[in-house]
């Protein structure tokens, strides 16, 4: 990893973006003296009762995400017996916001004691200088790997397979449709295959139906992995975003071509509309089907959590028996985790941690109707649709790696802006894959050891 790099990145961050400011973090000088203060007293061996905790966290969750309001509840009820715990949160939902004022605070060494990350080339920089604690070590010291989700301690793992991140949310991803839309253009069963996937589409768009709400590009990026993730698992992204496999291979290949074909099904004005819009016209019965995880069910069910009438599901298709994954084989994942400074890992702090796992999953599903990821206690009373996505969660084999996340950020904004080109059939499937070749050649030595 090329680390001066990424700093001299987040310096130019500073100079480009001057509204972001530091949050109550203090100076360069401050956190240095706080961090040493609470190394210190790790190191005396002070107990959790004498010792006043106070974490500042930067978190890219909206004020109204359910994790978050879980984890200020239970910051709330820990105070309760320890006057001294203070848990103060800075929101910033906007992502690029949150990315840039975080790439700030890692070039100044003023990262706030928690905040969050995906598993991502930037964030794997800023753990190999080795001020992120294990989540690892912290979950065998507090004994609690075994009740999280598999996916929940795979998920966040980076190349190597150490975990630096706690993850909250427990996702896995439909295609949620609606049954007399498909009734209506004569689709008899769901799709089994992406070619069948593909047949649905036409049918419905000869029954004067929009086959498939677009515009969250978190979504749209998933559709070049499909066939890629059939055809070859997460081998092929792995290897491809480093350069050593080509984007200009068969599987590369094929993977445009058929996103090149799914996307003349999606609604019109996909690549300039946006989640709340898409969600929008699929409720609204606007367009047939609709792809996107689980985090989006409360707008997808009914009163009593049950889905909507006329709304079901199913999860990817195969592709062939070919395959090199299974139909158990998914897009399942554990949403954006949430990282902790090493010098910030006192005894204290390990106290709140396994304070906050002992009452999260349960808050989490219960009081704010969020998956969380380890089972909560009494999943046998949850409704039928929860129950499901719980058993799918917990029965995924290998999980569909999100391309956005394990693309460089260089390279990821050229996926971006080409994969739009190649939907909108400005471009070839042999260029788009010839374009992403180039940026990785590019941008990927900035960030990954390519050699």
């Amino acid at each position: 990893m090329k680390l001066k790099k990424l700093a001299a990145a987040g310096l130019a961050a500073v100079m480009c973006v001057t509204a972001v400011g530091c949050g109550g973090n203090g100076g360069t000088g401050d956190k240095k003296e706080e961090n040493t203060q609470k190394t210190q007293e790790k190191e005396s061996g002070d107990n959790t009762d004498s010792e006043d905790l106070v974490i500042n966290y930067v978190s890219a969750r909206g004020e109204t995400d359910a994790a978050l309001k879980t984890l200020k509840k239970i910051a709330e009820m820990y105070k309760e017996d320890h006057p001294g715990f203070e848990f103060n949160v800075e929101s910033i939902a906007d992502r690029a916001t949150y990315l840039q004022k975080i790439k700030i605070l890692a070039s100044s060494n003023e990262l706030p004691d928690w905040f969050d990350a995906d598993p991502e080339a930037f964030f794997e920089g800023i753990c190999k200088k080795g001020i992120i604690y294990s989540i690892d070590d912290l979950y065998d010291e507090l004994g609690l790997k075994d009740k999280f989700f598999d996916i929940a301690l795979d998920y966040p793992k980076l190349s190597d397979g150490s975990n630096y991140l706690m993850t909250w949310q427990g996702n896995v991803e439909y295609f949620w449709y609606h049954t007399e839309m498909f009734e209506d253009a004569g689709i008899t069963e769901t799709p089994k295959t992406l070619t069948e996937l593909l047949e649905a589409c036409e049918k419905l768009k000869a029954a004067g139906y929009t086959p498939i709400s677009a515009g969250n590009y978190d979504m749209i990026m998933r559709y070049p992995a499909f066939k890629a993730f059939r055809m070859a698992g997460n081998e092929f992204i792995d290897n491809a975003r480093m350069g050593k496999e080509k984007f200009d291979s068969e599987v590369g290949i094929a993977t445009a071509e058929y996103t090149q074909q799914i996307s003349q099904y999606f609604s019109e004005g996909w690549t300039n509309s946006d989640a709340t819009a898409q969600m929008d016209l699929f409720l609204n019965k606007g367009a047939a089907m609709l792809y996107t995880g689980t985090w989006d069910t409360p707008d997808l069910v009914d009163e009593n959590k049950e889905l909507k009438d006329d709304i079901s599901t199913f999860k990817l298709p195969i592709d062939s028996d070919k395959d090199a994954t299974t139909e158990n084989d998914y897009y399942a994942n554990c949403g954006i985790g949430t990282a902790v400074l090493k010098d910030s890992m006192t005894p204290a702090m390990k106290d709140f941690i396994k304070f906050v796992w002992d009452n999260f999953a349960d808050m989490a599903m219960y009081e704010f109707d969020m998956l969380p990821s380890m089972m909560p206690s009494d999943p046998d009373k949850l409704p039928e649709l929860t129950q499901q996505i719980l058993k799918d969660l917990e029965n995924c084999g290998t999980f569909a790696q999100c391309w956005d996340v394990r693309l460089d950020p260089s390279t990821n904004e050229v996926y971006r802006k080409e994969l739009a080109n190649l939907g909108m059939g400005e471009s070839t499937p042999e260029e788009f894959c010839q374009r992403m070749d180039e940026a990785v050649a590019q941008y990927a030595p900035d960030y990954f050891d390519v050699e």
